[in-house]
């Protein structure tokens, strides 16, 4: 493709994205614990569709603005993944390795429980695991699911309907995916996001003509969203020639083979490489990320960590290729400051943080919508189509493969939440 086919400005669509991101959201809901210094977010950029959802998330310093951006970029994610529903986020100011933090939660969730009984959808995030914290403590504050808001705000809901469709998401969400084993957890709901990011950078890939076992990968970070798109690209053939997380780096320039990295995912403890070094090595190892030769990096640790530097030393070692499966991974000055994001979109292919990281969000959407149990083919065959449509999309809106597809990936968002609300992305029926 070529700019002489495009037909986005993507001034006007830059332009279009800060007025988004720096409106004031609809519900903001503060918290301060009286047992502990915590304090914590609940922000609903919009109830759109009667409801809005987004996961809860535990960090030492986040704050109402990071809260808030979150939100909004949920609300982006929802315009592809489905359903048409607002976008939210918890936020809660915390040091996840406290020994007290199941006890903050468990507050956390007690407070918040009319908001997620009657509109808010929530799941796990960044240091706050789906099944073992956020069902159980929804469930000891009286909510039998975490997503009962959006079943009763934005589906309407009620009595042995909603007790149905509670049961058959639990089912759909938690069925064995086949072929997983090497990841240590092999529900639906653990690999439907690392899935979404290898499916979509192999589909860039393919849309820029590449050989798939000749592309060096990088990946940043290990968890439940990398380490599942770990196995997912060296499955595909994609050279995984580096891996770091907090414990540190494992690097292979020929590649690590899909049995080494499932090995590395077997061996996990908890959600970080199984290695063991000196904090001091460890530092080391995550800086060589950085320069580590590859064509394709891809972002799955927390937000904020690429900034004018990195994306400076990763062109240098030849990344070309940006793949967004951490939320908003680029630095920020403030909540909507898009100076990075720009500068980013025009040296590099950008996927899109809304298009990479949809996998739980659409799983959802499939599950939720019907009212039987579909399979993880299903399921994974829908995020499939989903990043599919919207990287083509987005790269024929900027006429290029390689440049602008964030401003592309943007564009489509903004036109089906704020100029055509209610068209996300179908889901199989």
């Amino acid at each position: 493709m070529n700019a002489a086919t495009a037909s986005t400005d993507t001034d006007a669509v830059w332009k279009r994205y800060e007025r988004f991101a720096s409106r004031p959201p609809e519900i903001v809901f503060e918290w301060h614990d009286d047992l502990s210094e915590a304090q914590g977010w609940l922000i609903i950029n919009s109830l759109k569709g009667g409801a809005a959802g987004g996961g809860t998330r535990m960090l030492a310093g986040i704050g109402p603005d990071d809260v808030t951006f979150l939100a909004k970029a949920m609300e982006l994610k929802f315009a592809f993944t489905g359903p048409p529903i607002g976008g939210a986020k918890s936020g809660i100011d915390f040091d996840p390795n406290d020994p007290r933090k199941g006890e903050v939660l468990g507050r956390w969730f007690e407070a918040i429980s009319p908001e997620l009984l009657s509109r808010y959808g929530t799941a796990g995030d960044l240091n706050v695991n789906e099944l073992t914290e956020v069902i159980p403590h929804c469930a000891a504050a009286g909510v039998d699911h975490p997503q009962m808001g959006v079943l009763r705000g934005h589906f309407g809901l009620e009595g042995e309907a909603l007790r149905q469709r509670v049961e058959l998401m639990d089912r759909g969400l938690h069925q064995p995916v086949a072929g997983t084993s090497g990841l240590g957890g092999t529900r639906l709901w653990e690999t439907v996001t690392g899935y979404g990011v290898a499916a979509s950078t192999r589909r860039l890939l393919e849309l820029q003509g590449r050989d798939l076992t000749k592309t060096r990968v990088v990946l940043q970070g290990f968890g439940i969203v990398g380490g599942a798109a770990a196995h997912y690209m060296a499955g595909a053939g994609l050279k995984i020639v580096g891996i770091t997380d907090a414990a540190g780096g494992l690097f292979s320039e020929q590649g690590l083979t899909a049995a080494e990295v499932d090995s590395l995912l077997a061996a996990r403890t908890g959600n970080t490489l199984p290695i063991d070094v000196h904090e001091s090595e460890a530092r080391e190892l995550r800086e060589r990320i950085w320069d580590t030769q590859a064509e394709v990096f891809v972002a799955a640790a927390a937000s904020g960590l690429l900034n004018d530097v990195a994306l400076d030393r990763i062109e240098k070692a030849g990344v070309d290729t940006i793949v967004s499966a951490a939320n908003h991974p680029f630095w920020a000055a403030r909540p909507g400051d898009t100076r990075l994001e720009r500068e980013a979109d025009s040296r590099f292919a950008v996927v899109a943080d809304v298009i990479a990281g949809c996998g739980t969000a659409h799983a959802f959407a499939c599950q939720s919508a019907v009212d039987h149990v579909l399979s993880p083919e299903e399921v994974i065959g829908s995020i499939e189509e989903t990043v599919t449509e919207a990287l083509s999309e987005s790269s024929r809106r900027v006429g290029s493969t390689e440049r602008g597809l964030l401003a592309g990936a943007l564009e489509v968002a903004l036109e089906r939440c704020e100029g055509q609300p209610g068209q996300g992305q179908p889901v199989p029926a």
